[in-house]
């Protein structure tokens, strides 16, 4: 059992790390689905091309465009489609 600190973080076991492949510095993306949360690495390679400096219109890109962007890939990468 962990215990979740003032500041929302927890360590995250080493034998989960190395079975995920997790390292210092990696980028994860943590979402709920059906009261349960996943956690999901995210590579550079996995990054890459999906987010544009700009939208369609033009203007630059949000960080909430960012953030959605980065949950569209982890879901995507969970159900094995990425």
């Amino acid at each position: 059992m962990h215990k979740l600190t003032a500041k929302r973080q927890v360590t995250i076991p080493q034998s989960v790390c190395n079975k995920l492949g997790l390292e210092p510095g990696d980028f994860i993306q943590v979402f709920e689905r059906d009261g349960i949360a996943h956690l999901v690495k995210i590579s550079s390679d996995d990054l890459a091309g999906s987010i544009s400096p700009n939208n369609r219109a033009g203007a630059p890109t949000t960080t909430q465009n960012i953030k959605s962007a980065l949950k569209n890939k982890a879901a995507n990468k969970f159900r094995g489609e990425a």
